[in-house]
C-alpha cells in the first residue's frame, strides 16, 4: 500500500513550517558552544557540520508532513537559500578590489558546503517521508 499523495495545501504548509524551522534552528544554533558552531577547514573552504544536521532535521519535518514529494521542494529551498547567501557574500566581497569575479571566488569557497547542504536536505526529507510512510502503514486498517 502506498501513502496518499499530499495536497498542494499540505505541501505549502510543510514548506512554510520547514522555513520557520530553519530560521529557528539557525537562531538557536547561536546558543550552542563555540566549538560546535566552528567550521571545519578543508582545502576548498570551511564545512559546517552543525548546519547540515539542522538542515536535515528541518527537512525531515517537511518530509514527515508531505512525504516523498517534498524532496524536490527541499532541494529547491536549499539551493535558493544558498543562492541568496552566495549573492550576498559576492556583493560584500565585491567591495574589495582583487581583479577576479567576486561571485566565482565565493562560489569556489562554498561549493562543497552548498552540495553537502543539498544532500543533507534530501536525506532529511527522505528520513521524514519514511517515518510518515511507516506511521501511515501502522494506522491503516488491515484488509
Amino acid at each position: 500500500m502506498t501513502a496518499p499523495r499530499p495536497s498542494w495545501q499540505r505541501l505549502l504548509l510543510a514548506t512554510l513550517l520547514t522555513l520557520f524551522a530553519l530560521l529557528l534552528g539557525a537562531t538557536l544554533s547561536s546558543l550552542l558552544p563555540e566549538a560546535w558552531r566552528r567550521g571545519v577547514p578543508t582545502g576548498v573552504g570551511y564545512l559546517a557540520p552543525m548546519s547540515y544536521l539542522i538542515t536535515a532535521g528541518c527537512m525531515a519535518l517537511g518530509g514527515a508532513l508531505a512525504g516523498h514529494r517534498f524532496v524536490i521542494i527541499a532541494a529547491g529551498l536549499s539551493v535558493a537559500l544558498w543562492t541568496s547567501t552566495l549573492v550576498m557574500l559576492a556583493g560584500v566581497s565585491g567591495l574589495q578590489p582583487e581583479g577576479a569575479s567576486p561571485l566565482s571566488q565565493v562560489l569556489r569557497g562554498n561549493a562543497l558546503n552548498m552540495l553537502l547542504s543539498v544532500v543533507a536536505a534530501i536525506l532529511g526529507t527522505l528520513a521524514g517521508a519514511r517515518w510518515r510512510d511507516q506511521r501511515l502503514a501502522r494506522s491503516a486498517p488491515a484488509s
